[in-house]
């Protein structure tokens, strides 16, 4: 579906996103491209206590610019404000929020730095306000009933987290490299299921997609618009211009009755049976495939949501391939 998707919207009129497609094929051809990303590989794989607090400096500001470009999805002070933080550390998103809003409290869920997981750098001024869990996301119980296993300990999730008291979420947790990458699409579903959850009826929720034109990115962009009064997506500048990867922002999740409904009876039961889908396997799990979100809208259904996602994500397209062309040129391409 994504090259055939890709195709349509690039005859519809993406000419942004047909340059980025030969920019892509151009860089993959050439291996001084290459190298530069395996060397940005190493370095993010390998993050010393300096880059991580370059990194939480770098996501504060991100989380900014994410507020002021949809005016606002945190509050200033005058009424309580309670927040997740899905891959919070090292805290950048959070710090924000908590320094912006002085109401504010927030909870974060992040691996811990044990297991490959970044440090927890929020100043300790505004931690009596925040509250972090050290946790593998995909280990909480996810699905309609319990499950057990030989192979994996699984907890249940935190009662604050089931109380529907958020009025905002952050789906910004990312999988290791080190990981098998199965567990990736593991993570992205187990993000969902906690913040479906977590949040109240008509809150905002913030989440990093990667590259419209994919199957994937398609169907999420297409399930936050349904679900939402407004939908926005941000591409940072800083850490993401050269990357496909970038936010979106729909508020008003489940706000209206139908929307609530909609919500809590179709797509978050059809969300966990997913994700109890995907920890199959013999414990080794598997990666999704288009059919397994035909919940939400089929490959057959997606095309007539073209002409919607080339006007959200244009800018998207726009800013990576001038990235990338400013990238070649400096790098002699």
């Amino acid at each position: 579906m994504s090259t055939d998707f890709r195709s349509l919207l690039i005859d519809s009129g993406c000419s942004d996103l047909d340059r980025l497609t030969q920019l892509k094929r151009k860089g993959q051809r050439t291996p001084a491209i290459q190298q530069y990303f395996r060397n940005q590989r190493e370095v993010a794989d390998n993050a010393d206590m300096d880059l991580s607090e370059r990194w939480l400096k770098k996501m504060k500001k991100i989380m900014g610019q994410i507020d002021d470009h949809v005016q606002w999805c945190v509050p200033f002070s005058g009424r309580p404000f309670r927040f997740l933080d899905l891959g919070c550390c090292p805290g950048g998103f959070s710090t924000y929020i908590l320094k912006k809003n002085k109401q504010s409290t927030g909870v974060g869920i992040s691996l811990d730095p044990a297991d490959g997981g970044h440090p927890y750098l929020i100043e300790q001024s505004l931690r009596d306000r925040h509250t972090i869990i050290f946790a593998d996301l995909t280990l909480f119980q996810l699905g309609p009933q319990m499950i057990s296993s030989p192979i994996f300990n699984f907890r249940t999730l935190p009662e604050d987290l089931t109380t529907r008291q958020f009025d905002l979420a952050l789906l910004d947790a990312h999988h290791l490299r080190t990981q098998p990458g199965s567990s990736s699409d593991l993570l992205a579903i187990s993000q969902i299921v906690v913040a479906l959850s977590s949040i109240k009826f008509g809150a905002t929720v913030v989440m990093k997609l990667a590259h419209p034109e994919s199957w994937y990115t398609v169907r999420m962009l297409f399930f936050l618009d349904v679900l939402s009064s407004s939908l926005t997506v941000h591409k940072p500048y800083a850490m993401h211009r050269i990357q496909g990867t970038f936010y979106a922002i729909a508020k008003g999740v489940g706000g209206k009755s139908e929307r609530q409904r909609f919500l809590s009876h179709n797509l978050l039961p059809e969300f966990q049976k997913l994700w109890v889908e995907l920890r199959s396997a013999n414990g080794v799990g598997r990666s999704l495939v288009p059919k397994d979100l035909n919940f939400i809208i089929s490959d057959e259904q997606v095309e007539g949501y073209a002409s919607r996602l080339a006007e959200l994500c244009g800018p998207v397209w726009k800013m990576q391939s001038a990235a990338l062309e400013k990238l070649y040129t400096e790098q002699g391409i």
